[in-house]
């Protein structure tokens, strides 16, 4: 199992590989070193999202189309998914991911948690 940015203050990392071949990370709209996400809405969390999940997937040696699936937590589902879609479609183009969105309540002011599961080669 190899954890991948770890955080040496409290037992969480952002990503795991496990099995040898299972990558699974949680990102989330807030830079590191912040702790309020990024202005402007949920699209603007999505961005930053995949910003960080591009860093967590280029250290496990892949990139955005060894994903999978993706589960997002968004603070209000009909409010925000139309934001959210926009910045998927950009992100992943024609890659199908199978996704599941949850409303759920978030903490620090965030509009979006995703969770991203991809296949090491």
């Amino acid at each position: 199992m190899r954890f991948i940015d770890a955080d040496t203050k409290f037992p969480i990392s952002s990503a795991v590989v496990h099995s040898g071949k299972i990558f699974e990370a949680v990102v989330t709209g807030i830079p590191d070193g912040s702790s309020n996400p990024v202005p402007g809405g949920a699209g603007a969390e999505m961005r930053e999202a995949f910003r960080q999940l591009d860093i967590l997937l280029k250290e496990a040696g892949v990139d955005r189309k060894a994903v999978c699936t993706a589960r997002l937590y968004l603070q209000d589902v009909l409010a925000d998914i139309a934001a959210v879609n926009v910045e998927w479609k950009a992100y992943f183009g024609d890659h199908p991911v199978v996704r599941r969105a949850y409303g759920v309540v978030l903490q620090s002011g965030m509009r979006i948690e995703a969770a991203f599961t991809a296949e090491i080669p």
